[in-house]
């Protein structure tokens, strides 16, 4: 069967909380690229030691599957040295890809099918899975699933969604259809009712995050749940119940419409209701 096919937007470069969708790479990608690192290692040439002693042929690897890492990670967080995504990189092609299959394998139908990174997140490097075609397929059977969602924003994000869906130059964003407390953001202070076309679903709060391509990607550590089951919503309805974590579900959504917008905080700025207003008319 012929794999689906992304609908991306061009490629930038990115910094900040948007993520480069060239980190991401299935496990036989992945596996190509630890081989390769294991026969420098054989020849005495890994990532330990001093970050400035790299061979030319181990410093053209590590530039092109974790320069991200190294060099803008490294230049945002303050934590994150060079020496941690160096020793993150051998810690990897020796052991973390050999059990990564065994620990996340049972999550989906066919893992070998997802693309995965690593990135800087609360101390550590973890891995994320980009919620693309492949993904939306393999756990739903099609790339056409419309639900009526939720999202907070702030007047910036409202404008920037709404130029979005007019232009047809979409991507996605996290939603939700029960929330058990406010928004942690106070700028986010707007509420969106939407119409969009679901890529994932979640039980609750998955940490996703926005790529360069115009899709998401979600952190792997917060497929645990509570009580039995995962974090996975298998079915797009079986989100939309009682929250374990007592904070609110997510959705990985491209909207296609707004259908209306309320403000999650009181008393209302007339600025506010005017800008409303004039989005939707």
């Amino acid at each position: 069967m012929a794999q689906p096919q992304n609908s991306e937007v061009p490629s930038v470069k990115v910094r900040g909380y948007m993520k480069p969708s060239s980190s991401f790479h299935t496990l036989k990608e992945w596996k190509e690229i630890v081989t390769s690192l294991l026969d420098l290692q054989k020849s005495g040439i890994d990532t330990r030691g001093n970050p400035q002693s790299l061979t030319s042929e181990l410093s053209e690897i590590v530039e092109k599957y974790f320069g991200y890492q190294l060099n803008d990670e490294v230049a945002r967080w303050e934590l994150l040295t060079r020496k941690n995504v160096l020793d993150f990189i051998e810690d990897f092609v020796n052991h973390r890809f050999w059990s990564f299959e065994n620990e996340f394998g049972n999550y989906f139908p066919d893992i070998s099918q997802l693309r995965f990174a690593y990135f800087y997140s609360r101390g550590d490097m973890e891995p994320y899975v980009m919620l693309d075609d492949a993904y939306t397929v393999q756990m739903y059977g099609s790339t056409h699933n419309p639900k009526a969602l939720q999202h907070y924003t702030s007047e910036s994000g409202l404008a920037r969604l709404k130029d979005s869906i007019d232009s047809g130059n979409g991507f996605d964003i996290s939603a939700f259809t029960v929330a058990e407390r406010p928004f942690f953001r106070p700028e986010s202070n707007l509420i969106v009712y939407l119409v969009g076309n679901v890529k994932a679903g979640f039980r609750s709060d998955i940490k996703s995050m926005a790529l360069d391509n115009g899709l998401r990607a979600c952190n792997m550590y917060r497929l645990g749940y509570p009580g039995e089951g995962n974090n996975i919503c298998y079915e797009l309805d079986s989100c939309d119940g009682t929250i374990k974590t007592s904070l609110w579900n997510e959705y990985i959504v491209r909207p296609s419409d707004i259908i209306k917008v309320e403000t999650a905080q009181q008393p209302v700025n007339e600025n506010i209701r005017e800008f409303i207003r004039h989005i939707l008319s």
